[in-house]
């Protein structure tokens, strides 16, 4: 998983960004089975490391494709991380102000 510009889906809210994976990424990534996601309140940088994904295939980290303040956290994904491997709704990790 070399590159990962595609990898990552982003939707503008009012407010906040979302980011998610993208079904391109579920596909090379395999079934994901554990997820570590960024602290709620940390800054991130585009392109810094914000967490990890352990999947079938492969571990890769969380590079964040936005700069931002976390102000949410798909908590779902800690018991659930296969969540990932299904629809946009399920498969996203966190929120950043706008």
């Amino acid at each position: 998983m070399s590159e990962k510009k595609n990898y990552y889906w982003i939707k503008k809210g009012d407010k906040t960004t979302r980011i998610g994976l993208t079904q391109e990424a579920q596909e090379a990534l395999g079934d994901v089975k554990y997820v570590e996601l960024p602290d709620l309140d940390s800054e991130i940088k585009k392109g810094e490391s914000s967490g990890e994904i352990e999947a079938q295939k492969a571990v890769i980290e969380l590079e964040s494709p936005v700069d931002g303040k976390i102000v949410k956290v798909n908590d779902k994904l800690n018991d659930n991380p296969e969540l990932l491997n299904g629809s946009e709704k399920d498969a996203w990790f966190f929120e950043v102000n706008n």
